[in-house]
């Protein structure tokens, strides 16, 4: 479990822009409140589509969302792809195997079978190792964004 005290210092800024309690945002994001809650109170980093819902309620860049960037400006995607598009895409790009992916970010390549079979997201920390060795955004990575 991640905790950053940036992203919980953001979240409290960009829910006291919005005229409703907490349970109505985190209804509003369909986000689970106790995830919500425990970001909102501790910073505890949620998976990465939870923390993809709340930056596009807020329409924030996750970089933006977990303080790592005062640049609020995002723009959406014009055709939203998934993660998994998104990967692969960046994979046939590069001309690598996802062999190659796993080894140059030090996990196994099991896990991007897993991804796959499941259509699950990697951690958040994950993501951002991929990000960095394909030199995008998580926002790209995760198809929000066309702005690499």
């Amino acid at each position: 479990m991640s905790v950053c005290v940036d992203f919980r210092d953001r979240l409290h800024d960009l829910v006291e822009e919005r005229d409703l309690n907490r349970t109505q945002i985190a209804k509003e994001m369909g986000v689970d409140y106790r995830s919500f809650s425990n970001a909102y109170n501790y910073g505890i980093l949620p998976k990465p589509v939870v923390l993809a819902r709340m930056a596009d309620y807020f329409r924030v860049p996750l970089a933006y969302l977990l303080g790592r960037s005062d640049n609020d400006a995002f723009t959406p995607a014009a055709r939203p792809e998934s993660f998994h598009e998104r990967l692969e895409t960046l994979r046939a790009e590069k001309g690598v195997t996802f062999y190659k992916v796993a080894k140059a970010c030090h996990f196994d390549k099991s896990c991007i079978s897993k991804w796959y079979a499941l259509r699950q997201m990697p951690s958040f920390e994950i993501l951002e190792l991929l990000a960095d060795y394909f030199q995008v955004s998580p926002d790209y990575l995760l198809g929000r964004s066309d702005d690499r």
